[in-house]
C-alpha cells in the first residue's frame, strides 16, 4: 500500500505521541519515519549540528518511504485466560497480568470478567457494540462494552455507566481538542460537574471532602478513574509515551463532582441553568483544568465579604498564560469559553446574597473587574506574540495601562457552589487555553429505579449528611 512520503523531526520522548497521531487516522503506529533528536537541540540558540549530520536520513525519509499494510488503533476486545489455583488468586494474578501489559493505572483494578462487564452493561439500553467515540490521540475505538470494561476495572457499578458514556462523548467532541490535551506536556485534567436530582441518588460528592475520597459518596472518584483508564488504554495516553505531561496532577481519578444544588442561594442559577438547562434535568458539564488553588477567606460583614472577593479575583487573575490567552476560542458571546471553575461553599455564596445583596451576575462582575491586569504587566508575564493572537489585539497595540480581562464578558466566568457548609475556603480550578466547555443531558435507563434499589441493598441507604 502506497502513501504520501512522510518524515518527522521529533525531540526525544515524543515518538509515542507521533505514533498515536498516525494511529488515529487508521495508519499503523509505525507509519511515520521518525528522526529523533536530543531535547536540547530544540532549545533557542542550540547547536543544530545533529540535524546537519542526519540530513540525508531526512531526505531518504521523504523519497524512499513506503507504508506497510496494517490497521491503526484496534477496537477489538480480546479475552485472556489466567491460570489460578483458587478464585481468591484471581485478583492478584489478573492485576499482575494487566500491569505487565500496561493495561492498568497505578492502582489495583477489579478483574473485568465477562460476568462483571455484563452486569455493568445493565446500566444502559444502548447496544454494547455501539461506537461511542474514537479517543484521541491514539484514536482507539471506544464501544459501550469497552467503556463498561474500563468502568468495571475502576470498581464501578451499572448506574455509573450512562454518566461515563456521557463524559466520553463530551471529552471526545471535536471542539474539546482532546488530541492536544491528552498528549501535551501540560498537566491537563478533564473536569466534570453533575447537576440535577440524580446527583444525590448516584452518591456523587458535592459537600464536605468534595473532589476527594468519601466512602459515602464514592461515585465521582470511581467514574473519574474510569475516564482516566479510557484516556490511557483507549486514547493511548500512557505517561512518557502517549502523554508527555510533566506532572500527573490529579489524574488518578480526574475530577468528577456534583454542584450543591440545594445550597445555591435563592435567586441564583445553577451551572446547568447557566448552560441553558433546567434544574430538573440531569446535566453533565465538561471543561479542562490544569491545577487547583485553595482560596482562604473569612466573612462576617459586607466589608469582609468584599475583601474576600478581592482575594479571589487576584487568584483568578494571577500571572499565567493559561488564564488569559485563549487564542482559538476567545470571543464575546462564546458560551463555551473555558475559563476554569470558581468553587465556593454554600455558606459563602449565601452570605454574598444575604449580606451584600449580590446576585450571581453581580459576583461575576466583581471578579471580572478585579481580575483585570494592565497590558504592560501582561507583556512582562507572557510572550507578546501570543497576546497579539487575541482578536482584540490583532489590529492595534493597546496602551500600557489598558486593563486586560481573563475573558471578554463576566458571564463567561464559571462559578459552581460546592464544598461543605463552612465558608473559610474556596477553590479556583485553573483553565487551559485549548478546547471548549460542553454540556449534555444524561438520559436515565428505564430500569433506573431497580438500579437504585440494588445500590441501596449493596451500599446501604443514601447518606443524608453532606
Amino acid at each position: 500500500m502506497k502513501g504520501m512520503p512522510t518524515t518527522i523531526i521529533v525531540r526525544d520522548g515524543f515518538s509515542g505521541v507521533v505514533n498515536n497521531a498516525f494511529s488515529s487516522y487508521g495508519f499503523p503506529a509505525e507509519a511515520p519515519v521518525l528522526h529523533i533528536f536530543p531535547t536540547e537541540m530544540f532549545n533557542a540558540g542550540s547547536d543544530l549540528t545533529p540535524l546537519e549530520e542526519h540530513f540525508q536520513d531526512v531526505v531518504d525519509g521523504l523519497t524512499k518511504w513506503e507504508l506497510s499494510s496494517g490497521a491503526g488503533a484496534s477496537d477489538e476486545i480480546k479475552m485472556i485466560e489466567v491460570a489460578i489455583k483458587s478464585e481468591g488468586e484471581l485478583f492478584t494474578v489478573a492485576n499482575n497480568q494487566f500491569m505487565k501489559n500496561g493495561w492498568r493505572d497505578s492502582l489495583p483494578i477489579c478483574p473485568p470478567t465477562e460476568e462483571l462487564v455484563d452486569w455493568i452493561l445493565t446500566g444502559t439500553e444502548e447496544d454494547p457494540e455501539t461506537l461511542v467515540a474514537a479517543v484521541p490521540p491514539r484514536g482507539g475505538l471506544l464501544t459501550v462494552r469497552l467503556a463498561a470494561t474500563c468502568l468495571a476495572m475502576a470498581g464501578g457499578r451499572p448506574e455509573y455507566l450512562p454518566f461515563v458514556l456521557a463524559a466520553a462523548r463530551l471529552m471526545t467532541a471535536t471542539s474539546a481538542g482532546m488530541e492536544s490535551w491528552n498528549s501535551t506536556t501540560n498537566s491537563v485534567i478533564p473536569a466534570f460537574v453533575l447537576n440535577g436530582p440524580v446527583a444525590h441518588q448516584l452518591r456523587v460528592g458535592s459537600g464536605y471532602g468534595c473532589l476527594g475520597p468519601d466512602p459515602l459518596h464514592p461515585a465521582g472518584q470511581i467514574m473519574g478513574r474510569a475516564i482516566r483508564i479510557i484516556c490511557q488504554n483507549v486514547g493511548g495516553a500512557d505517561p512518557g509515551n502517549g502523554t508527555m505531561a510533566l506532572f500527573g496532577g490529579l489524574r488518578a481519578t480526574n475530577c468528577f463532582f456534583a454542584e450543591d444544588d440545594e445550597g445555591v442561594p435563592s435567586g441564583w442559577t445553577t451551572l446547568a441553568e447557566d448552560r441553558g438547562f433546567s434544574r430538573n434535568q440531569n446535566v453533565l458539564t465538561f471543561t479542562l483544568v490544569i491545577g487547583m488553588e485553595n482560596v482562604y477567606w473569612k466573612f462576617g460583614d459586607e466589608k469582609t465579604n468584599t475583601a474576600a472577593m478581592t482575594v479571589l479575583s487576584k487568584v483568578v487573575g494571577a500571572p499565567d498564560e493559561n488564564r488569559y490567552v485563549h487564542v482559538d476560542t476567545y470571543a464575546e458571546g462564546n458560551p463555551n469559553l473555558a475559563t476554569g471553575m470558581i468553587l465556593m461553599p454554600r455558606g459563602f455564596a449565601q452570605s454574598l446574597q444575604e449580606m451584600n445583596g449580590w446576585s450571581k451576575a453581580d459576583m461575576k462582575q466583581f471578579i471580572w473587574e478585579n481580575s483585570r491586569v494592565p497590558y504592560a504587566d501582561m507583556v512582562k508575564w507572557l510572550f507578546t506574540r501570543r497576546l497579539k493572537n487575541l482578536p482584540q489585539y490583532k489590529d492595534r497595540v493597546p496602551a500600557d495601562d489598558e486593563l486586560v480581562p481573563v475573558c471578554p464578558e463576566p458571564s463567561q466566568l464559571t462559578v459552581v457552589v460546592a464544598g461543605g457548609d463552612q465558608s473559610g475556603h474556596g477553590y479556583f480550578m485553573e483553565p487551559i487555553t485549548q478546547g471548549e466547555m460542553g454540556s449534555i443531558e444524561v438520559k436515565l435507563p428505564k430500569n433506573w429505579d431497580d438500579l437504585m434499589l440494588d445500590a441501596d441493598i449493596d451500599m446501604g441507604p443514601v447518606a443524608t449528611t453532606r
